[in-house]
């Protein structure tokens, strides 16, 4: 498939979705006013086998109510919203055909730069397909040589401006902590940032039965999870109006979990079922002064031993607390 004819299939989806319903003769319209369009019409059945390649590349169904003037729709418009790759690529590709489009704006918009996406994804992407087992020359922080794993590649997840690859690791490299061998079989996961070099074996595999990366990653506040070591928690959170706090918090939530409980004149309590880890107790840090965690207990004093180091670091001796 030509960059050229995928651009023409995401502006279609954009068009249709952003429009609830429209007409051929709108769409025509529409697309004569798209640089795309280059001044020409489209065929009705250019725009009938773009709508049957969509459906295939995209899982994405345009149909057409008959009913009072033959509109075009998209089916399930409203999963679409939920998130997930079919809503990220049609943003990306959305954006980036207006961008084209408004080619003087270039220089006024800017993004935040992901540096391990574009080397690596589609070696990933493509062993994902494929159902075959990835070979990664990997560098963890923990040690000092980068060594080689073997992994199924079950998903892959953007967080923090870094792109992971998760799956299973089938073998530890000779020389790794013990502890790190007996993760074997068990699902890791890799930064791309990290690899050093990465390929597709000819080794087959296939997700296991019953498997989602949604229920997954379910509780899950980013990257980590540990179920392991942690559960699930109801974490009570106190936000208060500090620099518009808890406005933030109900535009942008925590995680998809969070409820606002309470309701005050100058803050607000809110509940999240969260695995409390890492990712979860910086990013509460991050908010300084006008988050609190309320309960559970051992959160609250897992922030508070956070606080405390970072009080020494700025010569802080002694708190009361």
């Amino acid at each position: 498939m030509t960059k050229d004819l995928f651009d023409k299939y995401i502006w279609l989806v954009d068009t249709i979705y952003r429009a609830g319903k429209i007409t051929f003769e709108e769409i025509n319209e529409r697309w004569l006013r798209s640089r795309l369009s280059e001044g020409e019409d489209i065929p009705l059945r250019t725009f009938h086998n773009w709508r049957i390649a969509i459906e295939q590349v995209f899982d994405i169904n345009i149909n057409c109510n008959r009913k009072g003037g033959y509109y075009y729709y998209i089916e399930n418009a409203d999963n679409m919203q939920k998130g997930g790759v079919r809503n990220w690529l049609l943003n990306t590709f959305a954006v980036n055909n207006l961008i084209n489009e408004s080619h003087h704006l270039k220089r006024r918009i800017l993004f935040e730069e992901i540096p391990s996406g574009r080397k690596y994804l589609t070696t990933v992407i493509e062993a994902m397909r494929d159902g075959l087992e990835l070979e990664l020359y990997y560098q963890s922080y923990w040690y000092e040589e980068p060594s080689t794993y073997t992994l199924q590649p079950y998903c892959i997840k953007v967080f923090k401006q870094r792109w992971y690859v998760i799956g299973v690791m089938l073998n530890a490299p000779e020389g790794e902590e013990p502890e790190e061998r007996t993760k074997q079989g068990r699902i890791r996961r890799y930064a791309l940032d990290r690899v050093h070099r990465i390929f597709a074996t000819e080794d087959t595999f296939k997700m296991p039965r019953g498997f989602t990366v949604d229920s997954y990653f379910a509780d899950a506040f980013g990257i980590i999870v540990e179920p392991e070591v942690l559960k699930a928690e109801r974490i009570r959170i106190k936000a208060t109006d500090i620099n518009h706090r808890r406005d933030y918090l109900r535009k942008l939530p925590i995680h998809w979990s969070q409820r606002e409980v309470e309701n005050h004149s100058d803050y607000s309590i809110f509940e999240v079922t969260v695995m409390p880890t890492y990712d979860f107790i910086q990013h509460i840090l991050s908010m300084s002064s006008e988050v609190e965690v309320l309960s559970p207990n051992y959160v609250r004093e897992e922030v508070v031993r956070w606080v405390k180091e970072i009080a020494k670091i700025y010569g802080l001796k002694t708190l009361d607390f």
